[in-house]
């Protein structure tokens, strides 16, 4: 039996000789899984900012119907945007099982850990739309509505996992235990922002509804706080590009990009607390926000090897494909 690092490369070997047409499905389902997460932070944000929370007030049908129909208590306009929203849930689910499916078909090429990540998201998906209903239930209460948005954030970190895990290089190599440290601290960090700004959210203006109770906070308490939670998670982003700065390049890579999205959406959450939090901007942020976590996780990940659970077979019975990446005999 190998080291873990060379069981790791064996997997990752493994998963690179796929047929061509194989890895590239799975590689689009990846791509699919981690799209739609995101993309359905930014939907929900605009139900937030349009007041479009409760244009679909009942769950899980929508005005006492499954599909909406006009004369209900919201502007139709607004009842499509919420039950948009929740159609879009149906394609999260789907990318979601293609992804399990695509792993499934070819559980000898990766790790079981990674199986078993791509396995929160459809279930997570459920559990979000529950915890949709359950907002909705509750007249978009500010603790549901950062429980809700929190747990899209645990998907898409799952979603970043099992993309990044997919396409792990067989050579790729990983950073020493001090990085690793660090980058552990900056997703603390990183969850810690994201935290906050649930709670600014919760006690600002844009509540999803104009009849729903905000936060009882000083909403520029939480907004000083936020945004020393903030800098403490730009610095830690800049310690790790001057760290990393001649390190893997799959992993300078990440902490740049995130390092420049940080600046981005730090600038967008000045501009809208300047202009008086305007609707299109709050919009703006959310997705800012999804993004940079999904920058985050990157740089978590790209900074530990491939998990494995136990070889994938023994030494005599690995695949060709294997003796090719690695240059070693299989007999």
């Amino acid at each position: 039996m190998g080291s873990r690092a060379e069981d790791a490369g064996i997997l990752a070997a493994m998963a690179s000789h796929l047929p061509p047409g194989e890895q590239r499905r799975l590689h689009l389902a990846s791509t699919a899984a981690l799209a739609t997460n995101v993309f359905i932070v930014f939907s929900g944000g605009l139900v937030r900012v349009t007041g479009s929370g409760l244009g679909c007030p009942t769950w899980p049908r929508c005005d006492e119907n499954f599909v909406p129909t006009p004369g209900g208590a919201h502007a139709g306009w607004q009842t499509a945007i919420e039950f948009g929203n929740r159609l879009l849930t149906f394609v999260v689910l789907a990318a979601a099982l293609w992804l399990v499916w695509e792993l499934r078909r070819h559980r000898d090429a990766h790790p079981r850990a990674l199986r078993r990540t791509a396995w929160i998201l459809p279930v997570g998906v459920l559990a979000q739309a529950v915890m949709g209903g359950i907002t909705v239930l509750l007249g978009l209460t500010p603790w549901t509505v950062a429980m809700h948005f929190l747990l899209s954030m645990v998907l898409i970190a799952a979603a970043v996992v099992v993309f990044d895990w997919v396409r792990r290089p067989a050579d790729a190599t990983v950073p020493g235990a001090g990085v690793r440290w660090a980058t552990t601290a900056l997703a603390v960090v990183g969850g810690v922002v994201l935290v906050l700004g649930t709670l600014v959210t919760g006690a600002g203006p844009h509540a999803g509804d104009p009849d729903t109770p905000r936060l009882a906070a000083d909403i520029r308490l939480l907004a000083l706080a936020h945004a020393d939670a903030v800098w403490l998670f730009v610095g830690l982003a800049v310690a790790l590009v001057a760290v990393t700065w001649n390190g893997p390049a799959r992993l300078r890579a990440a902490t740049r990009a995130l390092l420049a999205l940080q600046l981005l959406q730090g600038s967008i959450g000045y501009l809208q607390y300047a202009t008086g939090v305007p609707a299109a901007l709050v919009a703006v942020h959310i997705l800012g926000a999804a993004l940079v976590w999904t920058a985050t996780v990157f740089t978590w990940v790209r900074a530990r090897p491939l998990p494995t659970t136990a070889p994938p077979a023994p030494a005599a019975g690995r695949p060709a494909a294997v003796e090719q990446a690695t240059g070693e005999p299989t007999s």
